[in-house]
């Protein structure tokens, strides 16, 4: 074998062996994020997305982007899964679950072919029940130059900024990737 071919074998055992630091599949145990992923989905997120550490440890090594409005990540904390909605320097607020981002809302169509409580905000689904949940409505909230707004897609059954307020980018483990749907 030459040398060109080792070294790529190499690199590519390398690379296979790193695999696990920087990706990690979670199966969906709640409902928060109803209609994007059910109950028994797997989802693979990216812990690399945003920045890359020396593998198993919390030292950063570089960033590699910023996260994003509609970025669907995996939170350190107990509340699993949430969207990005509100990002820093913004002012967010919600109006019988619409999004008002520095006073203008975000694009909302019903999706009347898959039932009427599901529509389309800024391209991810959503769900809620109109009238129902109590934190259907939420003050404006300026976020800092390092704080996030996260929403669960569930809107009556999920746990997010309304209730725990904004977040920094240090409890984002990662990004969703993907999304392997369970057998139904």
């Amino acid at each position: 074998m030459n040398k060109r071919r080792i070294r790529i074998l190499l690199l590519i055992v390398a690379a296979l062996s790193l695999l696990p630091a920087y990706l990690h599949a979670y199966k969906i145990t709640g409902a928060s994020e109803v209609p994007t992923v059910l109950v028994g989905d797997t989802i693979l997120v990216n812990s690399a997305a945003w920045r890359l550490k020396l593998p198993y440890t919390n030292v950063t090594l570089l960033r590699t982007g910023t996260p994003r409005r509609g970025d669907f990540v995996r939170l350190r904390t107990k509340y699993g899964f949430k969207r990005i909605l509100g990002l820093p320097g913004e002012t967010i607020e919600l109006r019988e679950n619409r999004v008002i981002v520095n006073g203008s809302p975000l694009p909302l169509s019903p999706l009347h072919h898959l039932g009427t409580n599901i529509e389309n905000e800024d391209g991810h689904w959503i769900m809620f029940t109109p009238g129902k949940d109590e934190h259907r409505n939420h003050p404006p909230t300026h976020l800092s130059p390092h704080e996030y707004f996260l929403l669960g897609d569930n809107r009556d059954d999920s746990i997010d900024s309304r209730e725990f307020g904004p977040v920094s980018d240090d409890v984002f483990e990662g990004k969703v990737i993907a999304v392997f749907h369970a057998a139904r």
